[in-house]
C-alpha cells in the first residue's frame, strides 16, 4: 500500500489555490467499440471507483480564494452522461497547496482518496459527501496513515505507522467522520513478526497483507481476528523495494473476487481468496472467460493467462466497473482517429462489456 501512496504523491497534482474550471459537457459520439464524451478542460479529473460507481473527481479547489476548499465529483451514468456535481467541502485548511492522490488506481479495493499537503497528512476523502480530517494530534500519536476502506455501513476504518516505535494501530470512524475505536495492530494479531504491506476492505472484512510473517490476515468489522492464511508458495519471501511492496491485493470487480499477485511478475500466478483458504487460479476455467483484472496500466486475462499493456501516453487514467465496462480518459478522440491529438482536450471513453474481449485483442496485436 505504501508503495502506491507515495508513488502517487511523486506524481499527482500540485494544486494552487483558484477558481474551478467549468466543464462544458458534449453530446456522446459512437465509434466501434464504444463512445467517447469530451470534457472541455485543461486538467483532467481523476477517474475513480467510488462505491462500483465510475466518478469523475475535481482538483482541490478554493472559490472563495480563501483556506475554505472544495472538490466536486460527477458521477458517470449506465447511459454514459456525465451527472450532475456534488461538492464536498474541505474544512480551512493552512494553505492552499496540495496534493490529491487516491490510494489505489483500477483493481485495488479500496477507493478512498488522501489529501496531503507538502508531504504532511492532512485527511482521507471517502466520497462525494465524506472527509475524515487527521488532526496533528492523531498524526503525532498514532504517525502517518498506510492503509484505508470503507465499509457498506459508510464506517471507515483506517491503519496509522508509527515509524517510531514501528507499531501499526487500527482505528475505527463513525459516519460522521469521526474516531470511535483504535487498537494496536499487535493485540488484534499475536504474531510478533508483523507488517502491514498492503490492505484492503472486502465484503466488509479488512485483509492485511504481511512480508514479515508471510501470511494474509482477516480482520471484522468489530477489529478482531478472524482468520489467518499462509502466503501461496509463489509469492513467498519477496522483499519490499524503497517504496513498499510488489505483493498486491486486486479485485475482480464483475465476478466479486479478491486476488493477490506480485505486480512486478505478474507471471507468478494471481491468488485468490476464499473461504478455503488462498488458491492460483487454473487458467481456462469457463467462469473467467473475458474477465480481466485491470492494475498498473495492464489487462491481465483470467481465462487466457497473459499480460496485455494499455501503457501509453495518450491514456491518463483508467477503471473497470462492476458492469465489465472499461473507463478511461485520454488526450485521442477516439470516434475520429484521423483528429490530431491535442493534450490540451481530454476525452472520457467508455469501452462496452460486450466490445472489451475485441477492444483488448486489438491492443494485443498493437503491441505485438
Amino acid at each position: 500500500m505504501r508503495k502506491i501512496i507515495y508513488i502517487l504523491i511523486i506524481c499527482c497534482y500540485t494544486l494552487v489555490g483558484c477558481g474551478t474550471d467549468k466543464h462544458v459537457m458534449y453530446e456522446s459520439k459512437q465509434f466501434e467499440y464504444g463512445s467517447v464524451i469530451k470534457v472541455d478542460s485543461e486538467k483532467s479529473d481523476m477517474l475513480q471507483i467510488i462505491k462500483n460507481k465510475p466518478y469523475l473527481v475535481s482538483e482541490v479547489y478554493f472559490p472563495k480564494n480563501d483556506l475554505e476548499g472544495e472538490i466536486k465529483f460527477r458521477e458517470v451514468t449506465n447511459d454514459f452522461k456525465i451527472d450532475k456535481s456534488e461538492t464536498l467541502k474541505i474544512p480551512k485548511l493552512d494553505s492552499t497547496v496540495v496534493l490529491l492522490s487516491p490510494f489505489s488506481y483500477n483493481s485495488n479495493p479500496t477507493s478512498e482518496i488522501a489529501l496531503f499537503k507538502s508531504g504532511n497528512d492532512i485527511g482521507i476523502v471517502s466520497g462525494p459527501n465524506k472527509y475524515i480530517p487527521i488532526t496533528k494530534e492523531i498524526g503525532a500519536k498514532n504517525g502517518r496513515f498506510t492503509g484505508t476502506g470503507t465499509f457498506s455501513n459508510d464506517e471507515n476504518v483506517i491503519m496509522f505507522y508509527n515509524q517510531e516505535d514501528e507499531k501499526n494501530t487500527l482505528t475505527y470512524w463513525n459516519k460522521k467522520g469521526k474516531m470511535n475505536k483504535e487498537i494496536l495492530l499487535n493485540n488484534i494479531i499475536e504474531d510478533k513478526q508483523i507488517s502491514v504491506d498492503d490492505m484492503a476492505v472486502f465484503h466488509d472484512d479488512i485483509y492485511i497483507y504481511s512480508y514479515k510473517s508471510q501470511k494474509i490476515y482477516i480482520i471484522s468489522q468489530n477489529l478482531e481476528l478472524i482468520d489467518t492464511l499462509e502466503i501461496g508458495d509463489g509469492l513467498k519471501n519477496i522483499p519490499p523495494e524503497k517504496w513498499g511492496s510488489s505483493v498486491q491485493f486486486v479485485l475482480q470487480r464483475e465476478l466479486g473476487e479478491l486476488f493477490l499477485y506480485n505486480s512486478d511478475k505478474p507471471e507468478q500466478g494471481f491468488y485468490r481468496i476464499s473461504d478455503t483458504g488462498l488458491e492460483r487460479l487454473e487458467y481456462g476455467q469457463a467462469k473467467y472467460k473475458n474477465k480481466f483484472i485491470l492494475a498498473n496500466g495492464n489487462f491481465y486475462d483470467l481465462y487466457k493467462e497473459r499480460v496485455i499493456s494499455n501503457n501509453n501516453d495518450e491514456v491518463k487514467q483508467m477503471v473497470l466497473n462492476t458492469d465489465g465496462n472499461y473507463y478511461f480518459t485520454t488526450s485521442k478522440d477516439l470516434s475520429d482517429p484521423k483528429k490530431k491529438v491535442d493534450e490540451k482536450n481530454i476525452y472520457l471513453t467508455k469501452i462496452n462489456k460486450k466490445s472489451l474481449p475485441a477492444y483488448i485483442e486489438e491492443l494485443n496485436e498493437k503491441n505485438n
